[in-house]
């Protein structure tokens, strides 16, 4: 009966995680008081409320409950750069948005480097973009490789679909993590 408990009460913490912002828990998720129905032999307590600091956007080890206002769990900074324009385009933050003009991968078989200037990445960055914006039907414009620099991030992108794609602008979505 203990585990199904325990069990039930971490399912609770991770789905009401998940939901924070249907629930007001007064600007994060609770700990766990330490009680014998919760304490040895797995000493969950003190796993669930590290894993409690951490979706409270807490660095490790910190203790406390939520850092972040509505108990919303940090995803870091968001940017989007001020106008549409040609490579390169500043946007500083974690993730973004990000407009171009001037996309050239028309062809099957072509690239062409897009560069997003941040400050927040760094050579040691992980990073991933994907197009917010539809092109050409029966191309397929995607992003072939990554390159984090400090300050910056340029990405190949190539058509590998069997038609010519004619768009020329289009919205860029990124996510970097550090």
């Amino acid at each position: 009966m203990t585990k199904i408990r325990k069990a039930l009460v971490t399912a609770a913490l991770f789905l009401g995680a998940l939901g924070g912002s249907m629930i007001a828990w007064g600007g994060g998720v609770p700990n766990i008081p330490s009680s014998p129905q919760f304490s040895e032999p797995s000493q969950i307590v003190g796993t669930l409320n590290s894993f409690i600091n951490q979706l409270n956007g807490n660095p490790l080890g910190s203790g406390g409950y939520a850092a972040q206002p509505g108990g919303s769990v940090s995803l870091g900074t968001q940017c989007q750069n001020a106008a549409a324009g040609a490579t390169p385009q500043v946007c500083n933050g974690q993730r973004g948005l990000v407009a171009y003009t001037g996309i050239t991968v028309a062809a099957t078989a072509t690239t062409q480097t897009l560069v997003i200037t941040d400050s927040v990445i760094t050579t040691a960055s992980v990073c991933q973009a994907w197009w917010t914006t539809a092109f050409t039907a029966g191309s397929n414009v995607f992003p072939q490789s990554y390159t984090p620099t400090a300050g910056s991030m340029s990405i190949v992108f190539a058509n590998s679909g069997p038609t010519t794609n004619a768009v020329t602008t289009g919205t860029l979505a990124f996510n970097c993590v550090n």
